[in-house]
This record gives structure tokens, C-alpha cells and sequence, in this order.
């Protein structure tokens, strides 16, 4: 399982990579589990506190309801900073397994070596596990940055727009389900995916139109109504975004199991099917939405958060 928890680690420090973050990702366990995810997000998030180690950490302990995280190691690409070293410590975290040494600023050894102060939690670790590849990736990071700043100035902004996460996606292998498209911060992006992309025919405007509506009428007049985002439609028509925060994966995917299972048996009137209300209101259908639940609900009916994993 150390494999792969560290390549989940590194697709999350790749996610920050591709938004041109420093790449750095980690994963917090507990037994063969993954319970907690972080990547990188101090640029775009505009925070110093928006390290990997630091993410993952939060949303374990809002999974496991408690700060004590005494059962659980950490897998991380980069070996802990000061801050993220003394998180784990404060966390409790048993064991810390890092792949890349930090020359400058690395707090298990390379610069100073926190777990082996007289603390009151001394964490065990492993460092330079998967070493050359948690390297390789910061190296190629840099380089390519060097290289953008070599070469903007003579380039457009159009030319050098980041892709987004989403694109980095293999479309070609992805299956109908239920995924973890992003994490930004304590914001998830799940991807509701209900088509085989350039596969099978896309949803039809009006069903989906109709869905978007139930789908988020019954999730904001749930006890989790305070943590919901956004729910919509993809531009490609083969599935929905679903963006949660304060939630876990297991609650936002019985949540969308719930949702789906309402939709496929709703009678009446479709909530805001007005010119007031809705911006193309002539444009639904419910039998269609119906019947796009009901199969999506048959996908989705023994998924657990280990399918969520692209």
C-alpha cells in the first residue's frame, strides 16, 4: 500500500503542478485508508498556511471528528517544512514517510530535524521513499518555469494559460461514476460522471436542465445545506460538477446517492420552471431527468470513496 498511497501524493502534487503551483502533495491514512488529501495552494489560495501536509491534516481530522490523529501516518512528495513538521507533531501523526529531501527547508533532517526534539509526540519517518520520482517532478516544475520566464516576453498571455485540472483528466479511460475531480483549499470539485466521454451520446439539454434543478433544490433543504457550492452541468454534457466544503467524500457520495434516488421518482412541478424564476424555463424535461437518475443511481449503488479515485 506504501506505493500506492505515495502516487496518490504525487497526482495530487501533479493537480498542483498543472496550476502552477509548487508541486506538492500528501495524504493522510489511517490502516489501508485514505482519509484525508492536500496539495499546494498558497498562490492561488493567496495563504502561507496552504500547504499540503496542512490540508490533508484538516480534513482528516473533520473525518475522523477530532484532532488526535494518533492512528494515522502521512504520506507527502517533500519532506515537512518547520510548520508542517509541527503540525504533525501537534496532530499526533505516528509515522511521516516523504519522498524528496528539502535542502533548504526541510524540518525532518535536512535543515534541522523537529521529530527529534523533546516534544511530547515524536513522530517516527522514513524520508526519500520514491525519492526520484517525487524529485523529478519538482526539477521538471522548476525547470519549466525557468523556462517561462525566459520566454515571456515574447509570448502571449493566450499562449501561456495554465491547464486546468480537469484537462489533464484521460478522457478515453474514464467510466461512469462518481469522482474526486479537485481539491482548492477546503473546497472539493467531485465530477458526476454519467457518460463515457466521446463514447456514448451526451445527456439531452432538457433532462439535464431539469436534473440541475431537482439535484440542487434537494441538496440545499438537506442538513448539509450549508455546505453545499455549486451543482451544474459540464459543457461536454456527459456529467455534473458537484463542489462541497465541510464535508467528507462518504457524505457528499451518499448525499448525490440520495439526490438521485429523489429525482428518479419525483412527481409534480420541477421547482423554478418559470420566466421569473429560471433563465430558459420552457427548456425541461423530467422524464428525461428521471431516467438519467435513475441510471446513474444503478452506477453509483455500490460505489465507496475507493471508487472515487481516477
Amino acid at each position: 500500500m506504501k506505493n500506492a498511497f505515495m502516487n496518490e501524493a504525487l497526482r495530487l502534487a501533479e493537480i498542483s503542478a498543472e496550476a502552477g503551483e509548487v508541486p506538492v502533495g500528501a495524504v493522510v491514512t489511517i490502516g489501508n485508508k485514505i482519509i484525508g488529501r492536500g496539495r499546494n495552494y498558497r498562490e492561488k489560495g493567496k495563504n502561507a498556511l496552504h500547504h499540503a501536509e496542512i490540508e490533508a491534516i484538516n480534513e482528516a481530522c473533520r473525518r475522523l471528528g477530532g484532532w488526535r490523529l494518533w492512528e494515522c501516518e502521512m504520506y507527502v512528495t517533500l519532506e515537512p517544512c518547520p510548520m508542517c513538521a509541527g503540525a504533525i507533531i501537534n496532530s499526533r501523526i505516528k509515522k511521516v514517510t516523504f519522498g524528496a529531501f528539502d535542502k533548504k527547508n526541510g524540518a525532518c533532517g535536512s535543515v534541522t530535524n523537529l521529530f527529534e526534539c523533546a516534544f511530547s509526540h515524536k513522530p517516527s519517518y522514513e524520508g526519500g521513499f520514491m525519492g526520484t520520482e517525487c524529485a523529478a517532478l519538482l526539477s521538471d516544475f522548476f525547470k519549466k518555469l525557468r523556462n517561462n520566464k525566459t520566454t515571456e516576453n515574447c509570448c502571449s498571455k493566450e499562449h501561456n494559460m495554465e491547464k486546468i485540472a480537469s484537462f489533464t483528466v484521460d478522457h478515453t479511460k474514464l467510466l461512469r461514476g462518481m469522482y474526486i475531480s479537485r481539491i482548492d483549499g477546503g473546497v472539493v470539485t467531485y465530477d458526476i460522471r454519467t457518460r463515457r466521454p466521446n463514447v456514448e451520446e451526451v445527456m439531452e439539454n432538457g433532462a439535464i436542465h431539469t436534473l440541475e434543478h431537482l439535484f440542487a433544490t434537494f441538496v440545499r433543504n438537506s442538513k448539509f445545506k450549508d455546505n453545499i457550492i455549486y451543482f451544474g452541468p459540464m459543457g461536454c454534457r456527459t456529467g455534473f460538477y458537484f463542489l462541497t466544503t465541510g464535508m467528507t467524500h462518504a457524505e457528499a457520495l451518499k448525499l448525490t446517492q440520495d439526490a438521485l434516488r429523489f429525482i428518479s421518482v419525483f412527481e409534480g412541478d420541477v421547482p423554478g420552471v418559470s420566466a421569473v424564476e429560471c433563465g430558459n424555463y420552457l427548456d425541461h424535461n423530467l422524464e428525461g431527468a428521471k431516467k438519467e437518475a435513475a441510471d446513474q443511481e444503478e452506477v453509483l449503488k455500490n460505489w465507496t470513496t475507493a471508487d472515487m479515485i481516477y
